[in-house]
């Protein structure tokens, strides 16, 4: 059982009589804290013939630095990681020159946390009560180039974009829109750099709870989940 940083790999005509008989697989990295939840998630990811595993991460920070050193295209990453949390690393990941898809993986997956996933960049966000199949479809999916956010209830976007200032609530509001980055930093004249801090000084406010101040403890903060995310994601994306 992997406790920090483990490859993995599978001779090319696993599952096959014949070498070089499949097409290329997913290769995918795993980055959760809890070591029966990896394990699960090796176990149900290695035993589809088009997956391999080829990172599986205990923290957000060998998270980070694996990735740089792999060829990953879609990695699957826990929220709640007991320090740094899951939007950290998908920030980190969308910054390498050969990016991976991600999906955020949360027994907390709510609207809210959809919201804060549109602004970290990540392809995907599903409920850890979500059936192993559908883990699987949506890996396929975003390796495929398809987002599935779950779009916010319209009440949560608003709270959320009134936390804003003024010059972040329109790039919140373009973003939700599933307008392309490099477009907004055309049409707003900023930078990809300038973007990228507005993007994290974002998420320092959104991903706080009402009435939480910025300096609460970060690994007491809970998402609300009074509106988890259904099982199912809908086929539209954000």
């Amino acid at each position: 059982m992997p406790t920090a940083t483990q490859r993995f790999g599978r001779d090319s005509d696993d599952h096959s009589g014949m070498a070089g008989s499949q097409p290329r697989q997913i290769q995918l990295m795993v980055v959760d804290d809890h070591p029966a939840v990896r394990l699960g998630l090796i176990q149900l990811l290695e035993g589809q013939r088009d997956f391999g595993v080829e990172l599986v991460c205990a923290d957000a920070e060998s998270a980070r630095a694996q990735a740089e050193r792999a060829n990953i295209d879609v990695a699957i990453v826990d929220y709640h990681l007991g320090g740094r949390n899951g939007l950290w690393v998908c920030r980190h990941l969308k910054q390498l020159p050969k990016p991976p898809r991600v999906i955020v993986f949360s027994a907390f997956a709510n609207d809210h946390l959809a919201a804060c996933c549109v602004v970290a960049g990540a392809d995907g966000v599903l409920n850890k009560g979500a059936l192993g199949s559908e883990l699987c479809d949506a890996v396929r999916s975003v390796a495929r180039g398809r987002r599935l956010i779950p779009r916010p209830s319209q009440p949560m976007a608003d709270m959320l974009r009134r936390r804003l200032d003024a010059t972040a609530q329109p790039i919140f509001g373009m973003l939700m829109a599933g307008i392309p980055r490099s477009e907004i930093s055309r049409m707003l004249r900023m930078s990809t750099r300038e973007l990228s801090s507005r993007e994290c000084e974002m998420l320092r406010t959104l991903e706080l709870l009402p009435g939480e101040a910025s300096g609460f403890p970060r690994a007491t903060r809970r998402l609300d989940v009074e509106r988890p995310i259904p099982r199912k994601l809908p086929s539209a994306a954000v």
